[in-house]
């Protein structure tokens, strides 16, 4: 094994038997029934035993009438974090850079790392936003080829400022990789999608959280057709399955449900973060599917609601959210029996 994976961990996202699961940020809505007699409709005249379309041009044309984007600048891959590493593969590698702002999404670094990429991590501010002038700084002297920041912020659920973002481009002397895996639940006017114009700016997304097909593996990114055309350099034939694709292309028909599936969970997300500050807890602004709010002893907390059949995120030994716990914004009663547990947790 390469030397310098060896202090590598493998991504883990701990799953535990539970009747309420709230800790990977999955939709709670299952497809609609419509949404399903389509895809089995689409999936019942796929010839499986040819290979799919290499280019998977009938999605990418779909995403691009979609987000109102040339077909050129738009890429598509088994979820953004295929997305990640295809980037990172084409922009990044040995004697390479990428900056991350922790605590973030964890595969910011660790994409980077097993593709022999350098990471220099930066800390967030108090208020878990970019810090500007240490990011500014650390562009200057380092002069990474690739700069990656998630807004919505995962595990914290903070929207990066425009302006911030405004800085990042202006200052980044690479690519800047803004990770929008959660923007549908932070409102239409929320992305950077106006920024487009930027040929340094690279926009992710993922059909895996608003559009309810986390097993489907699909996602996607905006660029200048530049960037597309470094990717598909690196990419494997015909990295995107068939049902894959047609599973993208069926999604985007049923645009309509998915955004109001969205705003019913960012409702649920805030009724939830309401209660807990009743409680007396500390909770993290969130845009995003999920609130991170704080406890005296996360480890025991974790447990007893575990003991209740809820499953929530713990953060033990990550720098800044010692004391911090994450759940999933559910349906009302998975909510509500979440709600129930904690105040018994509480009051024991």
């Amino acid at each position: 094994m390469r030397e310098d994976l060896l202090d590598v961990e493998p991504y883990v996202s701990p799953q535990r038997p539970a009747r309420y699961r709230l800790n990977t940020n999955e939709s709670p809505y299952a497809p609609s029934a419509a949404f399903l007699e389509d895809l089995a409709r689409a999936t019942s005249e796929l010839q499986l035993n040819r290979y799919p379309d290499k280019d998977a041009v009938a999605l990418v044309n779909a995403i691009a009438r979609h987000e109102e984007w040339p077909p050129e600048g738009v890429w598509v891959a088994n979820g953004s974090n295929e997305i990640l590493l295809h980037l990172l593969l084409a922009y990044g590698g040995p004697k390479r850079t990428a900056i991350t702002f922790e605590p973030t999404y964890s595969l910011h670094s660790l994409i980077p790392k097993i593709t022999g990429t350098r990471v220099l991590s930066q800390m967030r501010d108090e208020e878990f936003e970019v810090d500007l002038d240490a990011a500014v700084r650390a562009m200057t002297e380092v002069g990474p080829e690739i700069v990656m920041v998630c807004s919505p912020n995962n595990p914290t659920g903070v929207l990066e400022p425009q302006a911030s973002i405004e800085v990042l481009l202006e200052e980044a002397p690479g690519l800047l990789v803004l990770d929008e895996a959660y923007i549908d639940f932070a409102g239409s006017e929320a992305s950077a999608r106006a920024l487009l114009g930027r040929r340094n700016l690279v926009i992710t997304r993922t059909f895996s959280k608003a559009w309810g097909l986390a097993g489907a593996r699909i996602g996607y990114l905006l660029a200048d057709p530049s960037v597309v055309e470094g990717i598909a350099r690196v990419r494997l034939p015909y990295h995107l399955s068939a049902l894959g694709q047609v599973a993208g292309e069926v999604a985007l028909q049923h645009a309509g449900k998915a955004a109001a599936a969205a705003r019913a969970v960012a409702g649920e997300r805030d009724r939830v973060a309401i209660e807990l500050q009743a409680m007396g807890l500390k909770t993290i602004p969130s845009h995003a599917n999920f609130i991170l709010f704080e406890v005296e002893d996360p480890p025991r907390v974790w447990r007893a609601l575990l003991e209740r059949g809820v499953l929530v995120r713990i953060y033990a030994g990550v720098a800044r959210l010692e004391r911090s716990l994450r759940v999933t914004a559910g349906l009302p009663e998975d909510n509500d029996a979440f709600l129930d547990s904690m105040a018994e947790v509480l009051d024991e």
